[in-house]
């Protein structure tokens, strides 16, 4: 059984999971990995750049859809 201490679970709309299906072959060239890894590596990336004076985190109310 999964540790429910270690995981938990979001919901995504239908077009943003297709987006992240077409994601997980282009993350890591040559890989193809799982949504909830491309999930993962995603946000530590968009994180780890969040990072420093000058730069901050961009909430989703300020997002506009394209």
């Amino acid at each position: 059984m999964t540790d429910p201490y270690k995981y938990r679970s979001i919901s995504l709309r239908n077009k943003t999971y297709s987006k992240l299906e077409d994601l997980t072959n282009i993350v890591v060239p040559g890989s193809t990995l799982s949504n909830a890894k491309t999930v993962e590596i995603l946000i530590d990336e968009k994180h780890r750049n969040s990072q420093g004076p000058d730069k901050g985190i961009i909430y989703a109310d300020k997002i506009q859809e394209a």
